[in-house]
């Protein structure tokens, strides 16, 4: 087995992706600085200009109830989108 093939295989990530009500840049980076700081999580981006202001965090390894527990502490709701 290549290396290469090897290491994108053991990389493997959980995306989560959640309906919020946060409508700021400001509100989301104090919430992504939280999160960001939670063993496992890699990456969390929103969508502030879609209806849902969809919240995505790739992570590994991380109870969905965990990220929603944590925007909920600053105040906002997080609810799991369905596929």
């Amino acid at each position: 087995m290549d290396i290469r093939n090897h290491l994108i295989e053991t990389q493997v990530n959980d995306l989560l992706i959640f309906r919020t009500n946060i409508d700021k840049k400001s509100e989301f980076l104090s919430i992504k600085y939280d999160l960001q700081k939670i063993a496992g999580v890699r990456l969390c981006t929103i969508d502030l200009d879609d209806c849902d202001r969809v919240l995505r965090v790739e992570c590994e390894n991380v109870p969905l109830d965990r990220i929603v527990e944590e925007v909920a502490r600053h105040g906002f709701v997080c609810e799991e989108l369905a596929d």
